[in-house]
């Protein structure tokens, strides 16, 4: 990806769309787009391929909402990455129906997940980098994404949308608060940051 940015960037520089003191920040910017391109093209190619479209939309919004906010683990490279992501975003087709039968049992875990994400808020990865100003600030939208898709969930139960549909969106909620221990227990505990 970082070669493909860079010829891109490149010929934004021939074009005079960009100054020379600016082609650090656009290959970074490129490579992301690039890299973020990439992988909605495979993921979701892999889903309608797979039919379940509908199961892998709805997981990568709920937890696309809030992981952009709480942190959690972070891989080194793009390859990595995306192999994890797209493993993570299957993952809940082969753990519904084990879902679905345990269902007291699942809910229990989505509750503590909720939990888990309304009480830690954020989690400050090397990767990422926030300012304490940035830290407090994403805590709190961490916080009301947490809260929100729990809105929705309950909307979902009162109007008995089938379990398959909130299942997806709640596997979003359970990913990210796990991601966000992988990452304390990586850490070492949780850094109380304030601004």
């Amino acid at each position: 990806m970082e070669q493909a940015a860079s010829i891109i960037v490149s010929k934004m520089l021939s074009a005079d769309l960009i100054s020379e003191n600016e082609i650090k920040q656009y290959n970074y910017g490129v490579q992301v787009l690039l890299e973020k391109f990439v992988s909605y093209v495979i993921l979701f190619g892999l889903a309608w391929f797979l039919h379940c479209l509908l199961e892998v939309a709805l997981f990568f919004v709920s937890f696309s909402i809030i992981r952009k906010y709480s942190g959690g683990v972070h891989c080194k490279s793009f390859g990595s990455c995306l192999f994890i992501s797209t493993a993570v975003s299957f993952s809940g087709i082969a753990f519904f129906p084990l879902a679905e039968k345990m269902l007291l049992t699942y809910q229990g875990l989505v509750i503590m997940s909720i939990v888990i994400v309304v009480v830690i808020g954020a989690i400050n990865n090397p990767n990422i980098e926030w300012s304490d100003c940035e830290y407090k600030r994403v805590r709190r939208l961490s916080r009301m994404s947490a809260l929100f898709e729990t809105s929705v969930l309950l909307l979902l139960i009162v109007r008995h949308v089938p379990i398959r549909i909130r299942f997806y969106i709640s596997y979003g909620i359970v990913i990210c608060a796990i991601s966000m221990l992988f990452e304390i227990r990586k850490k070492g505990g949780i850094a109380h940051e304030e601004c």
